[in-house]
C-alpha cells in the first residue's frame, strides 16, 4: 500500500521511529565485549527473521522480488551498514555527544543534494527549522568543552573521521529512502537493507567467539527487534514526506537519547542539553506544520 504524500501518518511515524532510535544507547550499554560489526550482524540477523515471518504471514513473500532500480536498493544497504558501522565507531573513539553531533550533520547534506537529486525546492523557510536544529545540536554536543577535553595523542580524530563519514551516508540514505519510494515500500527496503548488512558482516561474526553471543542473546534479540522495528517506521515514514523535512524530524533521536539516559542510565543532565533538545523540538514542528499547510 503506498503512503500519501506528506499525510499526517507519514511525519508521526518518522517521530516514533526516532524516538525508538534514541534507545540504541541503553542496549549498547548492556552489550559485553562484542565488536561493533558483531553487534550489527546480530541485530540484522534478529530483525531478518521477524521480517520473514511477518511477510510469511501475510503471504506478501512475492514482494522480495528485485524490481527496476535495483542497484540503488544495494547501493542503500550499503549506506545503512556504514552509517551503523561509522556511527559506532564514532562512539567509541570520540564519544557519544561528538558521535551525535556528527551524525546529525545528515540534514545539511540533504538540504544541499535534495533539489539536484529529488527536484525538491529548497526555500528560504527551509532555513529557520534548519538552524534551529543544528543549534539544537550543537548545545546538546557541546563540542566546544569536549575538544578542550581531548588528549591529543588519543584516538579523538579517528572518531572525528567515522562521525563525519556517519553524517555524510545517513544523510545519502534518506535520499535514496525516497528516491525508491515508488518502486519498493518501507518493508522491502528495510528487508533487502538487513539482507546486505548481514553479508557485509558475516566475516566478523565468524572471528566472534561463540560464547559472547550466547552471553549477550537476550539483549541482542530485544535490540534486534525494537530497531528493526524501527526501521521499517522510519523507511514507510521518510517514503512520504520531503526529505529534508525528514532528516530535520530525524533529530527527535537524540532528544529521544537524552531521555532514556536521564531514566534509565541516570546520566546528569546540563542546561545547555535541555535548551538544545527544546530548539530539536521546536524546528521538527516547524517543518512539520509548514509542509501540511501546503
Amino acid at each position: 500500500m503506498s503512503v500519501k504524500e506528506g499525510s499526517y501518518k507519514s511525519y508521526s511515524e518518522v517521530v516514533i521511529s526516532s524516538i525508538i532510535y534514541g534507545s540504541i544507547g541503553v542496549f549498547l550499554n548492556n552489550i559485553q565485549d562484542m565488536s561493533n560489526e558483531s553487534i550489527l550482524f546480530s541485530i540484522s540477523f534478529f530483525g531478518l527473521c521477524m521480517i520473514f515471518i511477518y511477510l510469511l504471514f501475510r503471504r506478501g513473500l512475492g514482494q522480495l522480488r528485485f524490481r527496476k532500480n535495483r542497484r540503488y536498493l544495494i547501493l542503500l544497504g550499503l549506506l545503512n551498514t556504514i552509517t551503523g558501522i561509522c556511527y559506532f565507531s564514532s562512539i567509541k573513539y570520540s564519544g557519544m555527544s561528538v558521535a551525535v553531533l556528527l551524525l546529525y550533520t545528515a540534514p545539511v547534506y540533504v538540504s544541499l543534494l535534495a533539489p539536484m537529486i529529488l527536484r525538491e525546492r529548497n526555500s528560504r523557510k527551509s532555513l529557520l527549522p534548519l538552524l534551529l536544529a543544528v543549534t539544537g545540536v550543537l548545545l546538546i554536543a557541546r563540542p566546544g568543552e569536549v575538544l578542550m577535553s581531548v588528549d591529543t595523542e588519543s584516538n579523538f580524530q579517528k572518531g572525528l573521521i567515522f562521525g563525519l563519514l556517519a553524517g555524510l551516508s545517513f544523510g545519502i540514505t534518506i535520499i535514496m529512502i525516497r528516491y525508491l519510494r515508488h518502486d519498493y515500500t518501507g518493508i522491502i527496503q528495510t528487508f533487502w537493507i538487513t539482507v546486505i548488512s548481514l553479508l557485509i558482516m558475516l566475516p566478523s561474526a565468524l572471528f566472534t567467539p561463540p560464547h559472547l553471543f550466547i552471553e549477550n542473546l537476550n539483549i541482542l534479540m530485544m535490540f534486534g527487534f525494537t530497531i528493526t522495528l524501527a526501521a521499517v517506521i522510519y523507511v514507510r515514514g521518510i517514503s512520504g514526506i520531503n526529505a529534508q523535512t525528514g532528516s530535520i524530524l530525524a533529530l527527535l533521536e537524540p532528544v529521544s537519547g537524552i531521555f532514556f539516559d536521564i531514566a534509565i542510565l541516570k546520566n546528569p543532565v546540563y542546561i545547555s542539553t535541555l535548551l538544545g533538545c527544546c530548539l530539536i523540538i521546536t524546528a521538527a514542528y516547524i517543518v512539520s506544520r509548514r509542509d501540511r499547510s501546503k
